[in-house]
């Protein structure tokens, strides 16, 4: 699989507004001591937890 310039965890980041949201991701994910990878799956994973209740 070839990834594009910017392509982090699957989600292409690209522009100003995508670089201040990897950035808080990324902070996101060194404060709870995962990968970026990690703490994308766990966000989303309790996003769509917390919208099905």
């Amino acid at each position: 699989m070839k990834k594009e310039h910017g392509q982090v965890t699957g989600v292409i980041w690209r522009g100003p507004d995508d670089l201040e949201t990897y950035q808080k991701l990324r902070q996101y994910s060194l404060k709870k001591g995962i990968s970026v990878s990690a703490a994308v799956k766990l966000i989303i994973s309790q996003t769509l937890n917390a919208i099905e209740k």
